[in-house]
């Protein structure tokens, strides 16, 4: 028999900015589904299922067909535009592939509301314009390794360990207290929130647990914090190994540098200590964590141990992370979880994915890896039973040229696709 297929269809869509992405799980609201969005444990809202990026054929489509023992899955297809796709089956069951977004480093309030109202133009199709967007932030949201602070005049040094706190808090708030048009899809609620997603016909639902890591290891809180490309004026070769004390980090000033990891450790251990509360909470079909970095190929052992001690015996299922411009599917049969980067988005560059450190080859190993010459796309279908894992990328058809207008447009290519258990297996190939 074939399992009851709950009407959810995510994708977890990274915002790409040059050397950091930012996590984004995007939804599309449906008649017979509910979201809502906590810091705790989540309750019922308005209607909601969930969809993804750029537009392709029913061959590409994030709904295609696929078995397992039998199980066949809804067929969908979509076609492609330059700025936005339309769907042409039921959207709760299928839909199309939307196009990463671009964010910069805010400095000021205005610089915030500027950026939003174009990427809010370029997102503005009819299958997509109501798809709320679960963000987490990245590196770059909070300065990259910019100054952190700013005057009048753009971005500029810190004059000292609260102004230089208070700076990271603003652009967290900038971004959080944002009020976007189209039902207000933007969805950043805290440093860590709970996004529910409930099929109510199926009684299938997935519990999305967005966290923030800032204090990993690769271009976290020492890159961000020591703001060397601002002291530096941007130099690559001065910034290569700078490091506490030095006077490209933080201009030698380590009470400052200090102030500022303490606050990246505090919220990265008060998103641990969360998730650990809220997984253990949690009664959804489906666990899925979205974080902008990996918590073994950003992070050093340490670091890592801190994240697997919470996701041994959790539950969660998958872990979606950005970070790295690359898209790879790893998996862990000692904590029954399978990670993924997605970063590869697309706009500014595109590169290796993460590996797996020495340390973590004992709990981790790659299931798949893209060519790293391409931008892309995951997706991921719920039902009872299965999470449908696929990777979408352009397809031979397209024709780049230097001016978009000019480019010949084709359909999507799914290069991958997985299909991982409700008890976190391994699963197998579609």
């Amino acid at each position: 028999m074939v399992s009851k297929k709950a009407r959810i269809i995510s994708i977890v869509m990274i915002l790409a900015i040059i050397g950091a992405l930012v996590g984004v799980m995007v939804i599309r609201k449906a008649n017979s589904s509910s979201a809502s969005e906590s810091t705790g444990t989540s309750s019922s809202g308005s209607g909601s299922s969930v969809t993804g990026s750029s537009g392709g054929d029913s061959t590409g489509s994030s709904g295609g067909t696929g078995t397992v023992s039998k199980k066949k899955k809804t067929k969908t297809s979509s076609d492609s535009t330059s700025g936005s796709s339309s769907i042409t089956s039921d959207p709760t069951s299928g839909g199309s592939l939307l196009p990463s977004l671009s964010i910069w480093s805010f400095n000021q309030l205005t610089c915030v509301n500027s950026d939003f109202q174009s990427s809010q133009g370029k997102y503005s199709g009819d299958n997509i314009k109501n798809v709320p967007w679960v963000n987490v932030l990245g590196n770059h949201d909070y300065g990259g390794a910019s100054y952190i602070c700013s005057d009048d005049d753009g971005l500029a040094k810190c004059s000292s360990a609260d102004d230089l706190v208070k700076a990271l808090s603003n652009k967290f708030a900038w971004q959080s207290d944002y009020t976007s048009p189209n039902d207000n899809r933007w969805v950043l609620k805290d440093h860590f929130y709970v996004y529910s997603i409930e099929d109510k016909d199926s009684g299938v639902s997935i519990d999305i647990f967005n966290v923030d890591a800032g204090d990993a290891s690769t271009h976290g809180a020492q890159q961000t914090c020591c703001q060397c490309y601002g002291y530096a004026e941007g130099s690559d070769k001065k910034c290569k190994n700078v490091a506490r004390g030095d006077k490209l980090c933080c201009g030698g000033d380590t009470d400052m540098y200090d102030a500022c990891v303490d606050k990246f450790t505090e919220w990265s251990d008060d998103s641990r200590k969360q998730l650990a509360k809220e997984v253990a909470a949690s009664t959804a079909t489906w666990k899925i964590v979205n974080s902008h970095y990996s918590p073994y190929a950003h992070y050093d052992e340490a670091g890592m141990k801190k994240w697997f001690d919470i996701l041994d015996g959790s539950g969660v299922q998958l872990w979606m992370n950005g970070h790295t411009h690359g898209e790879n599917h790893d998996y862990s049969s000692t904590y029954k979880i399978h990670f993924v980067d997605n970063g590869a988005g697309g706009g500014i560059q595109k590169e290796s994915a993460s590996g797996i450190p020495e340390y973590a080859s004992a709990d981790v190993e790659a299931l798949w890896v893209y060519g790293g010459h391409e931008y892309g796309f995951m997706s991921v279908e719920a039902s009872e039973e299965w999470l449908k894992l696929q990777y979408h990328t352009a397809d031979d058809s397209w024709s780049f040229e230097e001016s978009f207008k000019s480019t010949t447009k084709g359909g999507v290519a799914t290069k991958h696709c997985w299909y991982i258990p409700v008890d976190g297996g391994e699963g197998k190939e579609c």
